[in-house]
């Protein structure tokens, strides 16, 4: 996964290093044509654009270092206490209380609705905002992506593989592997993602993946057959919400704004989510002020949010001709500057409150 040079710097500031991370720098970028041949080459300039670079990692080491962060004892405040297999069977936002099919309850000041694509929350939250929940369910794309991890020698032993390719991604694991996501339609795979309730397929054969990439390099198709497994993702995002929270009961990241991967920002725009519910937050007196600290949450955040969602689909070719017609031109440079240049919700906050921000 990347992480952009952003979000890269909110965890530098919490005391996430890269070396825990197993981090990749990106410091060198090509853009290839449908035909693979390379059309620009360049530099990274976003450690002397944004402060800081892009790098890429497992999400796995990104969770455990996050994990730590919360469950450790070497920040102020009381650690986290991780409560695992809790099923949930009803949210109330109202009362602020979760109730598990064991029969469990659970209540809170707060609920923080950080449970992804498929969240138990959202539906409580919409609903409680209005009289249906229509729009709740994932939107499909039509996209699938095959998600695998192959050993880096592959790429040391077939310099070939030095022109990229349209819907071919790879890039640095950690020092040793390479991540793979390759895009594909969905249309073959819908009857098994339908049939089994599951966003994931495991353990796609080999000769299975290469059938949708016969087009490609034999080079590609290699990264393909050498990885240990291949799991096909089907991308979903979901629609813009004008409000994610209601009650005691708040969603972010995936949970609220789940976006396709156009611009690998779905984990980046969640950490920025929890560094600005944490800054809004902090230091107050008593629970009545949450809800007040949770509009301004949201002033910072949709907008952001719904700026990230409008430009993956539009570079996904996801738009309806109407859309398309009042979006109007994208202005890349512009929306990588705004995309980048977030600092911290304390800056875009006071920012905001002078009117010198606009939707970063």
């Amino acid at each position: 996964m990347s992480i952009a040079p952003n979000t890269h710097r909110l965890l530098l500031e919490q005391g996430i290093k890269d070396s825990q991370l197993k981090a990749s720098p990106l410091t060198y970028v090509w853009r290839g044509g449908s035909d693979g041949k390379v059309l620009s080459e360049s530099l990274s300039e976003s450690l002397a654009r944004f402060g800081a670079t892009t790098i890429f990692t497992r999400r796995s080491r990104l969770h455990a270092a996050l994990y730590g962060l919360a469950t450790g004892d070497l920040r102020p405040g009381k650690p986290a206490q991780v409560i695992e297999e809790v099923k949930i069977s009803e949210v109330d936002v109202a009362a602020g209380m979760i109730t598990a099919e064991s029969g469990e309850t659970y209540r809170a000041d707060l609920i923080i609705g950080a449970d992804g694509i498929n969240s138990a929350v959202r539906a409580a939250v919409l609903l409680a905002n209005s009289d249906s929940v229509n729009g709740v369910a994932p939107l499909l794309t039509g996209v699938a992506a095959y998600q695998c991890t192959v050993p880096i020698a592959v790429l040391r032993d077939d310099p070939s593989l030095d022109e990229p390719r349209t819907r071919f991604i790879f890039f640095p694991a950690d020092e040793e592997n390479l991540q793979v996501v390759a895009y594909h339609p969905e249309d073959d795979w819908v009857a098994q993602f339908e049939q089994s309730r599951s966003s994931i397929i495991k353990d796609i054969p080999a000769e299975r993946a290469v059938q949708d990439f016969l087009e490609f390099h034999p080079s590609l198709q290699n990264l393909l057959t050498s990885a240990t497994t291949r799991d096909v993702w089907r991308i979903r995002d979901l629609a813009q919400f004008p409000k994610w929270h209601s009650g005691k009961a708040i969603l972010i990241g995936d949970a609220a704004h789940a976006v396709t991967p156009h611009f690998g920002q779905g984990c980046n725009i969640a950490i920025e989510d929890g560094e600005a519910l944490g800054y809004f937050l902090r230091n107050l007196p008593s629970a009545v002020q949450i809800p007040a600290a949770l509009e301004s949450f949201e002033t910072i955040r949709i907008p952001r949010a719904h700026m990230v969602q409008l430009a993956c689909h539009r570079v996904g070719g996801l738009l309806t001709a109407e859309e398309q017609k009042n979006a109007g031109p994208f202005n890349y440079p512009e929306f990588v500057g705004k995309l980048y240049g977030y600092t911290s919700a304390e800056n875009t906050w006071e920012a905001l409150k002078v009117g010198t921000t606009s939707s970063v």
